[in-house]
């Protein structure tokens, strides 16, 4: 991770003082989850199995335990999944499971009587159960950027660790389980209340499964050469035209037939053409052609080290994704 880091900083750096023929584009791409689901998982619900918590209206913020509001929780986590597309039908069942208990009880798991019941009730594969929300506050600040710079405000960071749960009705466990924690801030003015950040931290903390248990879109940035020639610069505005193939064409041209800088430039671009392609082998064969023809040390060296890396942490990650996306093939 520190190498990433440092290597992104790096050509951040190198950029920003490079000539004007290295340019940037971003696009959407599709990520894989980090785990899948069978193919046959199809129909889903969420539940929300918190007790239900009292909340006041207290003012005074700063360092409170409080408990999120699982109806409010359930309810954001159900349209987070449906809105992903990923399934054909997304159920909410948001009454309090641990409604008629007759003691307060938390972070109760299901069991597989239960599971069993809801999923035949609802009529569904797989039950996404909202177990538990803690929230933890403490005195932070905010950032607020302004066109002369920015400056810091007061504010409450809110902890935010939501535990969710998910069943099929075969296993008498859990399929798995999420529980990780994140932050969410407020600035501090007269209207905060522990009331509102109880409703905005459980409506957060209904996004934070979503890219773990799901395929997700996520903007990437990648660098491009640009200019140096007339085919080179065609090329450019081709890219800016989403026209790929016609770009392909003119970088083909010029590394079949161009020397040194100019070859290397075309074999990186190249890469490029192929990882909009979805094949994230054949962008390494080329961008590996420009590392060759590249010298050591430069702006371009640097670059291409950095591309690489991103290429090859796709190519480990798009088998996973197609199994993932399998699901959809009959609909193509």
């Amino acid at each position: 991770m520190n190498k990433t880091i440092s290597l992104i900083a790096i050509v951040t750096g190198l950029v920003l003082t490079s000539c004007g023929s290295l340019q940037t584009i971003s696009f959407e791409q599709l990520q894989a989850a980090d785990v899948s689901f069978p193919d046959a998982v199809r129909n889903v619900a969420v539940v929300n199995n918190m007790p239900a918590y009292k909340v006041g209206d207290s003012h005074d913020v700063i360092s409170m335990e409080l408990k999120g509001d699982g109806k409010t929780a359930a309810e954001a986590l159900a349209e987070e999944i449906a809105n992903a597309n990923y399934f054909e039908q997304v159920i909410i069942c948001d009454s309090a499971l641990r409604g008629q208990d007759t003691e307060l009880r938390e972070d109760v798991m299901l069991t597989q009587d239960e599971v069993q019941k809801l999923a035949a009730d609802l009529g569904v594969d797989l039950i996404f159960s909202f177990d538990r929300l803690d929230i933890h506050t403490k005195r932070g600040a905010l950032f607020i950027d302004t066109f002369d710079g920015g400056f810091s405000v007061d504010a409450v960071d809110g902890i935010v660790a939501p535990v969710i749960r998910i069943y099929i009705p075969s296993r008498e466990r859990p399929m798995l389980s999420f529980s990780k924690q994140d932050t969410i801030s407020w600035e501090i003015e007269p209207t905060l209340s522990d009331k509102k950040i109880v409703k905005e931290a459980s409506e957060y903390a209904a996004t934070m499964p979503v890219n773990y248990l799901l395929p997700h879109w996520r903007e990437v940035s990648r660098f491009y050469f640009d200019g140096g020639n007339v085919r080179m610069r065609d090329a450019g505005v081709y890219v800016r035209e989403n026209n790929w193939d016609s770009a392909f064409e003119l970088w083909k041209q010029i590394y079949d037939k161009g020397k040194g800088r100019q070859k290397m430039r075309a074999a990186f671009n190249i890469g490029l053409y192929y990882e909009m392609k979805d094949n994230p082998a054949t962008a390494i064969e080329w961008v590996e052609k420009a590392d060759k023809l590249a010298k050591a040390g430069t702006t371009e060296a640097t670059v291409i080290a950095f591309y690489l890396l991103k290429l090859k942490e796709r190519q480990v990650q798009l088998p996973q994704l197609n199994i993932q996306m399998n699901r959809f093939k009959d609909n193509f």
